[in-house]
């Protein structure tokens, strides 16, 4: 009996440990370890997700390697995910076990499953797969910041958008191109400039090249574009400079080569550019303004706006590889671990 005992209390042990990506210090990739811990129960206003796919994002690489800071160690990293409700703490009226579920911007999403507060949990539509909700969630919530808030696109617009074969730029090449623009699209490698033509991209041109701002000054006439969506950052700064017109706008929303050296207040001035450095959580502040952005993601994804998503997928336990490889700019799309 005391065998038994013993077994259906390891039984249980095992089945309440979730598998979780650690770092216990800052550096290279290799930091991220698998190992595997105690499940916790949901508290008043949380829930319990079992974690089907998990978003990775460059910002993910910043906690890793130490360009922003975290609070203590062991540090999970990941921001958001999807997956289904397995438990229900005290309080939570509007959502239930089964139900299909993705969060954004809740630190700690490298893991099997995890508590989460529902303040930034949505209902994931049918229609929308979980991998595909793990994809666009961070990414498309923020393509919609920049071409319907920060610079709501219309039709005749151009616009430059560098990186435009990674997770935002295929998003927001396709948001605007629907949106009526004529959309110009920088990219790293042959390969990617076929990956970002198909997304509906008028002109693709490498962004290591030079000429490639000649190139699109003569698309232009010499007017330059109307703005410029740029995740990149130290690279492409410069050519974003030379390359949009008077009372455009600069839009660095990301900078995956590092910050820009030197921004010339005195040149943005003289030529009246707008520059904004948009982040989403100042955007996304409260509960209404999330099912805003949320719906509308969705509706567009609904369209047919985007296509069939670009899913680069690993397995969580090697999300160290993931990284790597994000940073080496060898992924196209968007990128998911899968527990």
């Amino acid at each position: 009996m005391t065998m038994l005992t013993d077994m259906s209390g390891l039984i249980t042990e095992i089945a309440n440990k979730s598998g979780i990506v650690k770092i216990y210090k800052q550096g290279a990739p290799s930091v991220l370890g698998y190992e595997r811990e105690t499940i916790t129960e949901p508290g008043p206003g949380q829930v319990r997700v079992r974690q089907e796919a998990i978003g990775l994002n460059f910002v993910d690489t910043y906690y890793r390697d130490g360009k922003f800071p975290v609070r203590s160690f062991p540090y999970t990293p990941g921001v958001e995910a999807a997956g289904f409700i397995e438990a229900v703490g005290p309080w939570v009226t509007e959502f239930n076990v089964g139900d299909r579920v993705g969060y954004h911007f809740i630190p700690g999403a490298y893991a099997e499953s995890r508590v989460v507060s529902t303040q930034q949990l949505v209902h994931i539509p049918d229609g929308i797969t979980l991998e595909e909700a793990a994809a666009m969630l961070v990414k498309g919530f923020t393509a919609r910041m920049l071409v319907k808030v920060i610079h709501p696109v219309k039709p005749g617009d151009v616009v430059l958008v560098h990186a435009a074969a990674g997770g935002v730029g295929t998003l927001v090449t396709k948001w605007a191109k629907a949106l009526g623009a004529t959309v110009i699209g920088t990219t790293g490698t042959e390969e990617k400039k076929e990956v970002v033509l198909a997304n509906g991209a008028d002109y693709v041109f490498l962004a290591e090249c030079r000429e490639f701002v000649d190139s699109i000054l003569e698309i232009t006439e010499g007017r330059g574009v109307d703005v410029v969506f740029d995740g990149v950052g130290r690279d492409t700064f410069n050519h974003s400079l030379d390359l949009i017109r008077k009372g455009g706008q600069i839009v660095l929303y990301g900078s995956s080569s590092g910050q820009p050296e030197h921004i010339d207040h005195a040149l943005l001035r003289e030529r009246s550019i707008v520059m904004a450095t948009p982040t989403l959580s100042a955007y996304i502040t409260d509960r209404e303004v999330l099912d805003e952005y949320a719906a509308d993601l969705f509706d567009a994804f609904g369209s047919g706006i985007f296509g069939q998503l670009a899913i680069t997928r690993y397995p969580l336990s090697k999300a160290n590889q993931a990284q790597a490889d994000l940073e080496a700019r060898k992924t196209t799309g968007s990128v998911i671990l899968v527990p």
